[in-house]
This record gives C-alpha cells, structure tokens and sequence, in this order.
C-alpha cells in the first residue's frame, strides 16, 4: 500500500479516537517524498516533525477544533473547514518556514554532489499535534496549549508511524513537540534513528547567535546523521 494512502495509517489509536486517528482525520497523514526511501544510498530517511497546523477564527458549525474532546471524540460535528482542506496537506514542506529548511536541505545535498527533486521528494514531513491552533493574528507568533487528549493522540500517533516509515534521522522544528513526544516515549526509540531538535524557521531563534539553534544546527544535523558518507 502506498505510504501516501490513508488507508496505510489505518487501525492507529483506535483505544483514544474510536475510529482511528487516521481514519478519523486523513488529511493529516504524513506527506512521503517518492525519494525517501529511493535514495540510492545517498541519504538516509529524513522525517521533519513541525508542531501544528493554525486556523483563523472560523465559526462552530464548520469546526469543533477549539473543542478538544469534540474534535478527538464527538459525534456528527465539522473538523476541518471544507474550504480550507488543501491547507492542511503535509505536502506543503516546499513552502514550511518560507522555505528555509527546504532550502537549507537543498543546499546540504547540492554541497554533496547529490541530484535532488524538489525537497517535498526527498523527505517526509509531519505535523505533531493534530488538533491545530488558533491563529490570533498578533505578528508571527503562534502558540498552541494541548490538553491531556491532544499529548496522548500526537504521541501514540508519531510513535506508530515511525514503526512504518522507519525513518533514521528525525528532525523536530518545533521545542514543544519535541518535548512532548520524547517524554512520551520515555527514550524508547528504535537505535538506528537519531532524533534531534532545531528552532522552528519562522522564528526568531533560527537566525540568533549566527543560527546556533536553528539555521546552523539543522545543517550540521544533515551533514553528521543525513547525509551517507
């Protein structure tokens, strides 16, 4: 089954959401580069974890998402907004951070003499909270608060699907995602994947201290852990 199928991530949580995460929410599934896995022994499995998808105000009756247990568990209510459902696509990488981390692992594998597609191809990317936020407007920052059902969905979520996409290197854009799934896990990843975390590129920390937490450290991530030397 294609890794791209809902149908794949089908059975996930069944015990938090009745339904299955996946079944319930399919546009919420990881996006899979056709590179991923067909990278001819040039680089490993990239996952990209960013922290969650932000919505406008929007009216009740089109969504349920400032409910966290109607959004999870509720019966006949509105998730996502019809009119906004491509926004929701993982597939949107090629744009996350205005491009700055595609560009960045561009760069890397341009630098390795590695021919590439677009970067959307090579990786696959995932949003860790799958109940999105609020989106207030108040300049670039945004800022989500899960609750008790939001941290057990994302982390039984994330921990399955790296079980079926194997990946060997796992970058979070995002500190609280970060956080949240490594004290879900307890550190029990699989050894052949390294997990690591960077500022989120929209922020400030990706370029302070001549991007020591963010711009400079995602690169020497993908040199030392993506890239097969």
């Amino acid at each position: 089954m294609n890794k791209n199928d809902a149908e794949y991530y089908y059975g996930i949580g069944k015990d938090i959401v009745p339904e299955g995460i996946f079944e319930r929410f399919p546009e919420l599934i990881p996006a899979v580069g056709e590179s991923y896995y067909d990278c001819k022994g040039k680089h490993k499995k990239l996952l990209i974890i960013a922290e969650s998808n932000y919505l406008p105000e929007v009216p009740e009756e089109e969504s349920v998402f400032k409910d966290a247990n109607k959004w999870y568990t509720g019966k006949n209510v509105a998730l996502i907004p019809e009119t906004i459902k491509d926004y929701f696509s993982n597939w949107k990488i090629n744009n996350f951070g205005k491009g700055n981390m595609s560009k960045i692992i561009g760069e890397v594998l341009t630098d390795n003499h590695i021919t590439h597609q677009d970067i959307g191809h090579e990786i696959a990317f995932y949003n860790y909270f799958l109940r999105p936020a609020l989106n207030t407007g108040k300049g670039s920052y945004k800022n989500i608060e899960p609750e008790k059902i939001d941290y057990d969905v994302a982390g039984v979520a994330l921990k399955e699907i790296i079980s079926k996409l194997e990946p060997e290197v796992i970058v979070f854009a995002s500190a609280k995602a970060y956080n949240a799934f490594t004290k879900y896990i307890d550190n029990d990843i699989p050894k052949s994947c390294s997990i690591h975390k960077v500022s989120h590129p929209s922020c400030a920390w990706w370029n302070r201290n001549g991007g020591a937490y963010g711009r400079e450290k995602f690169k020497k991530i993908l040199n030392d852990h993506y890239i097969i030397k």
